[in-house]
């Protein structure tokens, strides 16, 4: 037995814009469900194509989503005057999109410094951390401007301040004693750091 829809299509003709990036194609919907979308067009996006889709539901009411192409529609030139092509749209669930957006944050790599007392924190600062700067003591290897998170974990304060950077300098493992191995760091908004990090230099 065919396997049933388990979401009630409806025949609605409803204006839509949509593309990978930008709004940039615009359609017509044949019709509709809680799930997904048909939508009439003679530009079809390859299958498992990610779409930012703006569906007006009025003239000046829209709605927002996510979807992913599943399927094609073709239609013979001399039957597009009784029925028309298009492609169909699985709309993303709200879980499926915050799920791929943290997947994205989580590639990024991260890295965590502590500083157990103020003084410690002091020290680095003075040494490093004031001149928008830190060094990871690492064996990673990563290519030079790669973006990485610090979380500099001020245990004397229960706080972390976690900073954006990029790889300035790699020092490969090498032979030899008091060889340096790790990543030197530059943030990325150096004035933002600094605004972070003062107020936890003078006394609590």
């Amino acid at each position: 037995m065919a396997e049933k829809r388990q979401q009630r299509r409806i025949k609605r003709r409803l204006m839509v814009k949509y593309g990978e990036r930008e709004l940039s194609q615009s359609g017509f919907t044949g019709d509709v469900s809680t799930t997904g979308l048909f939508i009439i067009s003679a530009s079809m996006p390859p299958l498992d194509t990610r779409l930012h889709i703006q569906l007006f539901v009025e003239p000046e009411r829209c709605l927002f989503f996510e979807g992913e192409v599943r399927r094609h529609k073709l239609v013979p030139a001399e039957l597009r005057t009784i029925e028309r092509g298009g492609f169909g749209v699985r709309l993303l669930s709200p879980r499926e999109v915050l799920t791929s957006a943290l997947d994205q944050e989580l590639r990024i790599p991260h890295f965590e410094l502590s500083y157990p007392t103020r003084a410690a924190f002091q020290q680095a600062y003075e040494r490093e951390l004031r001149m928008g700067a830190v060094f990871i003591s690492t064996s990673k290897q990563l290519p030079r401007d790669t973006q990485v998170i610090v979380s500099l974990v001020l245990e004397f304060s229960g706080r972390v301040v976690e900073l954006e950077a990029q790889v300035a300098q790699v020092f490969p493992p090498q032979e030899g004693p008091g060889t340096m191995v790790g990543l030197a760091l530059l943030f990325t908004n150096r004035a933002r750091a600094e605004a972070l990090l003062r107020p936890w230099l003078g006394q609590a």
